[in-house]
């Protein structure tokens, strides 16, 4: 998480709160569409993304997506986890799509669970729930909840990519994907 998280807290946020924005900042941009390797692509225009992080408020993310850039997150969202997870699979199942991994961030191994559904056009729900062993910032497990709704064309002025969170203003996630570093520093 490191750089990329960093710059979405304001100064004097604890760690565990800041992780748990960092968690929800995840969820908007790889539990949905990223994080899954093979959910439908969403409808191009404006979604609202409600999260529910553990231990926190819940907040409504604002995201504009084109079709470029819900594939560009989900390749992102492989590339991460390819360098970083000796598990990561998704299948249907009826109606819904179940999803399990198993990362590698720093020292802590996430084991995650995910459950995600909805036609993907107008809406869809899933859960993301993650033990973290050793806990990292203190948080041995976590459950992100998400309702997503397609609220239409993107407002004006905005562009495929950008994104709102409460308090924290807009940027664009193309733009951070951008320039993210693909692996990690060494040392």
């Amino acid at each position: 998480m490191g750089a990329r998280t960093a710059m979405f807290h304001p100064p004097g946020r604890s760690a565990r709160r800041r992780f748990a924005t960092a968690c929800a900042v995840a969820a908007a941009l790889g539990a949905g569409p990223a994080m899954a390797l093979d959910l439908p692509a969403r409808k191009p225009g404006l979604w609202e993304i409600t999260m529910q992080v553990t231990n926190s408020p819940s907040q409504t993310v604002r995201q504009c997506i084109d079709e470029k850039t819900d594939v560009q997150m989900q390749r992102f969202g492989q590339g991460l986890s390819q360098q970083q997870c000796t598990k990561n699979t998704m299948q249907r199942d009826g109606d819904r799509y179940v999803g399990e991994s198993e990362c590698k961030l720093g020292p802590t191994v996430a084991t995650s669970r995910s459950v995600f559904g909805g036609d993907f056009d107008k809406a869809y729900r899933g859960e993301v729930e993650t033990r973290y062993a050793p806990p990292m910032a203190g948080i041995s497990q976590s459950k992100v909840t998400m309702s997503a709704k397609w609220a239409g064309a993107c407002p004006a002025g905005w562009k495929p990519g950008d994104m709102e969170m409460p308090g924290m203003g807009r940027v664009n996630v193309n733009e951070l994907m951008t320039s993210a570093p693909t692996k990690a520093p060494k040392k």
